[in-house]
C-alpha cells in the first residue's frame, strides 16, 4: 500500500509545485541572432530568387477638400500568395517605413501611419523573435488638415516614399515606393478595379475577391464587362454556382447590381469562367467552384456618358469537407455613381431573406432545419463522448479508481464528492461558453496560447511523475490517494479533478460536437450559453448517475494491486499526453521546456525520496529548501534559453556579394562567425555583440552587422575563414569605412569593452594610412579580400 504525506509535507509539496511553476508565467520565444532580410535574400545562396513584388497604390482624398478640411493619405498593399510583408514596429529592422520628404499646404493630424487591420504576430525561427506581419493585403493611412491659408487646392502637395519588403519562404525583397499627390479640387471617383479579402471576427476568409470594369474584347469602344473573380486560397475550400439547387446542401453565389452610371445591362445574367464542377454525394447534388473562377456580365456604354460606374453586391458561400461558414456578403463600387440610379435585381439566383440570415449555419440540409432540441440532444451526447477520448481517459482514470474507493462510504458524501467534480467540469464549460460570446475564442482556442501549453504540459507531467511513484500530490483524491486507500477523496480534489479534466479534452473534438459548436457561437449568448451547458452536463452525466445511484460503484472491481498499476500504467499515459502537448509549441521552446520539466522531476524526486516520514523536522525542512531551490535554478535556466533580448543588432545574413559591394560603398561591416554548437559564440553574442551599448554604436554609425553561421559546415564560410587565417569560431571581423582592405580581427572570447573599442577604432575618420591601434585580442592584418 502506498504511504499518505502527512498534512504539513502536503503543504510543503504544493508550495513546492506551484514555485516550479511560476518560472513559466513569463515564458518567451528562443533567443537568436536576428537577421532582417534587407539585401534580397534570407539566406547565402538564394541569390538570383526573387519574391514576387507587391502593387502599391496611392490616392489623396476627398479630392474637392478645401482650406480647414482633413484629408487622408492612403497606401494600398497587394501581397502576392504565399508572401508577406511587415508591419511598422520599429522593434524589428525590416519593418515598414514611410518618409514623407515634403508636404505643401498640408498640417499632420495622425503622427504616423495607421494599418487598417492588425498584423499576425508569430514567432519566426530565422529570427528568433515574434515578427508582425500581414499577408494579402494592408491598406496604410495617414491624416493632414488642408491650411487654412490654401485658396487653390492644386497648390497642395505630398511626396514621400513607402520602404518595405516582400518575403516567401525562400528570400525576402527589399523595396521602394515613391509617390507625389496633389489635389484635383474636383470630387474623386472609385477605381474601376477593386480587390477586397473578406474577414469574420478580424480572421481572414481563405480566398481573395477581385471586381473590374473593363472594356469587352467583343467591342471595347462600346461594350464594358464587370468581371468579378474569387480566388480560393486552400484547395479543400469550394463555392456555389448562381444556380446551384439551395435545398442541395449549399446555397447559391448571389450578384446584384444596386446601381448604374452611364451604363446599361447587355446581358440578362453572369456567366462563370470555368463552368462549375458537378458533385454527388449520396442523395445530395452540388455545383461546385474550386480554386479560380470569374463571373461576368456585359454592360454598354451609353452615348452620352460622360463616366461609368456601377455598385452592387455580392454573397458567398464557402464549404470544405467538414462544414460550411454562414453566407458572407460583401459590397462593392466601381468608378463613378454620383448620378447613378437605382436599378432592378439582376441575377439569375434569388436569395430569400430567411436563406441569408446572418445567424444561420448551414452544414446540411437536415442540419440547417434542425431544432434547438434536437441540437440540445447531440450537445449532450457530445459532452457524454469526451469522457471516452483520448485526452481526458488519463483523467478520467483518476475518477475510476476513486470510484472504488468510495465503495462503503455515506451516501451523502458519494454524492457531494461527484457534484463537486461535476461543477468543476461546468464551470470550465462555462467560461469557454463567455470566451466563445465575447472574445471569439472557439473550443480548443486555450491551446492557441504558448504560457497555457507550458503551463498544461508541467501540471500534467507532475500528475504523471506522481501515478509512476515519484511523489504523492497532497490533494485528496487527484491522482495517488485513490489507489492508496489511505486517504479519503477531499471536496476540492473532486472540483480541481473536473477542471482539470475538461480542459485537457478541449484539443479533443468528438463526434457530434464540430456542428454543434459551429451553431451554438452564431446564436444569441444565452442560447449559446444553453448549449455549452448543456454539453458540460453530458460529460458530467456519468459521474452525476453516481451520485444518484452509488449502489452502482459496487459493481466496480474490489481495491487491489490492480489499482496500482493501473495507476502507474496511466502515469505512462500522461507522460503521452505532456508530448502532444509540447507538439503544440514552438520548436525553438521544446529545448527550455524540458529543461524546466526536468528541473521539476528533480525537486519533486528529492521531497519525494530524499526523507521519510519518520525522519527530523529538520531534515525535511532542508531538503525542501533545497529542492526548491535547485528546481528554481534549473527552471531559471531554461527560462533564460527563451528569453528574448531586445537589444539584438540588426543582422543581416553573410553574403560574398554583399560584402563586396557595402565595402565598395565605404559601409563599415561587422562580420560575427558563429554556430548554434559554439559556446564562446554564444557568450560573445550575449555579452558583447547583442547588447544595448553595442546596439547603439551599431545605429550611430550606419554599421551593417553580418552574421556568418557556421552551424551546418558551409564550403562558402570556410573559405573566409581561410583568408583569415582561422581554423575555430568565434571570429569578429570588423571591415572599417575608411581602410575596406584592412580588417580589424577579434578572435576567441572578448568582452564588450574589447568590441567596442574596434568599432570605435573602425569609424574613426582619421586618415586611412593611419595604422591601426593594438589592442588586447585584437589583431589587424592586411588581409587579400574579394
Amino acid at each position: 500500500m502506498l504511504k499518505t504525506p502527512r498534512r504539513n509535507i502536503a503543504i510543503v509539496s504544493c508550495l513546492t509545485i506551484l514555485a516550479s511553476l511560476l518560472c513559466l508565467s513569463q515564458t518567451l520565444p528562443a533567443q537568436k541572432p536576428s537577421l532582417p532580410d534587407f539585401f534580397n535574400q534570407k539566406q547565402a545562396g538564394t541569390a538570383g530568387k526573387s519574391a514576387s513584388k507587391a502593387e502599391v497604390s496611392v490616392s489623396l482624398l476627398p479630392q474637392d477638400a478645401k482650406a480647414g478640411d482633413t484629408v487622408t493619405l492612403s497606401l494600398t498593399m497587394l501581397i502576392p500568395d504565399g508572401s508577406y510583408s511587415y508591419s511598422t514596429n520599429p522593434t524589428f529592422g525590416g519593418a515598414t517605413k514611410f518618409v514623407i520628404e515634403e508636404a505643401k499646404g498640408l498640417t499632420a493630424v495622425d503622427q504616423h501611419f495607421n494599418a487598417d487591420h492588425p498584423p499576425k504576430t508569430v514567432f519566426e525561427p530565422l529570427f528568433g523573435k515574434e515578427i508582425e506581419k500581414y499577408t494579402k493585403s494592408v491598406i496604410w493611412t495617414r491624416r493632414f488638415k488642408v491650411n487654412a491659408d490654401v485658396k487653390d487646392p492644386s497648390q497642395v502637395l505630398i511626396k514621400g516614399q513607402m520602404l518595405y519588403q516582400v518575403c516567401d519562404a525562400k528570400n525576402c525583397v527589399p523595396s521602394q515606393f515613391a509617390f507625389t499627390e496633389t489635389l484635383s479640387g474636383k470630387q474623386e471617383s472609385a477605381p474601376l478595379s477593386l480587390t477586397i479579402v473578406p474577414e469574420r471576427r478580424k480572421v481572414p476568409d481563405p480566398l481573395s475577391l477581385n471586381f473590374e470594369l473593363e472594356p469587352s474584347a467583343a467591342n471595347p469602344e462600346k461594350l464594358v464587362d464587370l468581371k468579378i473573380t474569387m480566388k480560393l486560397n486552400d484547395p479543400e475550400f469550394h463555392t456555389f454556382a448562381l444556380d446551384q439547387d439551395k435545398t442541395q446542401a449549399g446555397l447559391p453565389t448571389h450578384i446584384e447590381i444596386f446601381k448604374l452610371e452611364g451604363l446599361k445591362a447587355v446581358s440578362r445574367q453572369f456567366t462563370a469562367n470555368p463552368e462549375p464542377e458537378e458533385e454527388n454525394h449520396d442523395d445530395i447534388h452540388q455545383r461546385t467552384h474550386y480554386n479560380e473562377v470569374t463571373w461576368t456580365r456585359q454592360f454598354e456604354r451609353l452615348p452620352d456618358a460622360k463616366e461609368i460606374g456601377l455598385e452592387g453586391k455580392l454573397t458567398y458561400q464557402i464549404c470544405n469537407k467538414g462544414s460550411c461558414r454562414r453566407p458572407m456578403p460583401i459590397e462593392f463600387q466601381l468608378g463613378d455613381i454620383t448620378n447613378a440610379q437605382p436599378v432592378a435585381m439582376s441575377s439569375l439566383a434569388e436569395l430569400s431573406s430567411d436563406s441569408a440570415d446572418d445567424d444561420e449555419i448551414i452544414i446540411s440540409s437536415e442540419e440547417s432545419n434542425r431544432s434547438l432540441g434536437s441540437v440540445l440532444f447531440f450537445a449532450f451526447l457530445g459532452g457524454l463522448i469526451l469522457n471516452v477520448m483520448p485526452c481526458v481517459l488519463p483523467v478520467v482514470a483518476i475518477k475510476v479508481m476513486s470510484f472504488v474507493q468510495q465503495a462503503g462510504e455515506s451516501r451523502m458524501r458519494i454524492f457531494l464528492l461527484n457534484i463537486f467534480y461535476s461543477l468543476g467540469v461546468l464551470c470550465v464549460f462555462l467560461s469557454l461558453a463567455s470566451l466563445a460570446v465575447f472574445a471569439g475564442l472557439g473550443w480548443g482556442g486555450l491551446f492557441q496560447s504558448t504560457k497555457f501549453n507550458i503551463i498544461m504540459a508541467c501540471i500534467v507531467y507532475a500528475m504523471g511523475l506522481s501515478m509512476l511513484g515519484v511523489f504523492e500530490i497532497p490533494v485528496p483524491g487527484m491522482v495517488g490517494s485513490a489507489a492508496g486507500g489511505q486517504q479519503k477523496e477531499g471536496l476540492t480534489g473532486a472540483f480541481l479533478t473536473g477542471i482539470l479534466a475538461t480542459l485537457l479534452a478541449t484539443p479533443c473534438s468528438g463526434p457530434f460536437l464540430g456542428p454543434v459548436l459551429a451553431w451554438s457561437v452564431q446564436q444569441t449568448p444565452q442560447i449559446t450559453y444553453l448549449v455549452w451547458l448543456v454539453m458540460g452536463l453530458g460529460m458530467a452525466s456519468p459521474y452525476l448517475v453516481f451520485s444518484v445511484f452509488p449502489n452502482a460503484i459496487k459493481l466496480l472491481p474490489k481495491p487491489g494491486m490492480w489499482m496500482v498499476r493501473f495507476k502507474e500504467f496511466s502515469g505512462i499515459v500522461l507522460m503521452g499526453a505532456v508530448i502532444f502537448i509540447i507538439s503544440f509549441l514552438d520548436e525553438s521552446l521544446t529545448i527550455p521546456v524540458l529543461i524546466m520539466l526536468l528541473g521539476i522531476t528533480t525537486g519533486l524526486w528529492m521531497i519525494g525520496s530524499l526523507y521519510s516520514h519518520s525522519s527530523p523536522m529538520r531534515l525535511k525542512m532542508t531538503v525542501r529548501v533545497m529542492a526548491l531551490l535547485l528546481t528554481a535554478g534549473i527552471c531559471y535556466f531554461g527560462y533564460n534559453m527563451s528569453q528574448k533580448s531586445t537589444n539584438d543588432l540588426p543582422w543581416v545574413p553573410f553574403n560574398a556579394q554583399e560584402l563586396k559591394k557595402l565595402r565598395s560603398e565605404n559601409r563599415t561591416v561587422l562580420i560575427d562567425f558563429s554556430a548554434e554548437w559554439c559556446l564562446s559564440c554564444k557568450s560573445n553574442e550575449k555579452f558583447a555583440l547583442n547588447t544595448p551599448e553595442t546596439l547603439e554604436m551599431v545605429q550611430k554609425y550606419d554599421v551593417v552587422p553580418m552574421y556568418a553561421d557556421y552551424t551546418d559546415e558551409s564550403p562558402a564560410i570556410k573559405e573566409w575563414l581561410d583568408k583569415f587565417e582561422s581554423i575555430s569560431i568565434p571570429l569578429t571581423v570588423i571591415f572599417p569605412a575608411n581602410r575596406p582592405n584592412k580588417p580589424i580581427i577579434i578572435r576567441d572570447v572578448y568582452t564588450q569593452s574589447t568590441l567596442l573599442s574596434a568599432l570605435k577604432e573602425a569609424v574613426d575618420e582619421s586618415p586611412t594610412d593611419k595604422p591601426p591601434t593594438k589592442q588586447a585580442m585584437v589583431s589587424t592584418r592586411s588581409t587579400k579580400t574579394d
